[in-house]
């Protein structure tokens, strides 16, 4: 599917005022040429999905900054932040 893009559609930025291209896009269609797609679990049904919904993976990376840390782990103010680094255990 081929579409005439112009400013503000996205995966294009026009160089020129006026500027516009004919772009390959794919939309909406999914087939078997697809090799990746990416999905987000928005509900969870009744049934659990095998190796997907059924465990928990735990964070790899923590927040760097000072008020993210602290709501993360329910801190207050006056709690040094410090000890909580990223390199510790991290709540799921």
């Amino acid at each position: 599917l081929i579409r005439s893009m112009s400013k503000g559609h996205s995966c294009y930025r026009p160089r020129r005022t006026g500027e516009r291209k004919r772009k390959s896009v794919r939309g909406c269609i999914v087939d078997a040429n697809l090799s990746v797609l990416n999905l987000v679990n928005v509900k969870k049904g009744e049934k659990d999905i095998p190796r997907l919904t059924d465990t928990t993976v735990p964070r790899r990376l923590g927040p760097k900054r000072a008020s993210r840390i602290r709501k993360l782990f329910n801190l207050s103010k006056e709690d040094d932040v410090r000890q909580r680094t990223a390199w510790g255990n991290l709540p799921p």
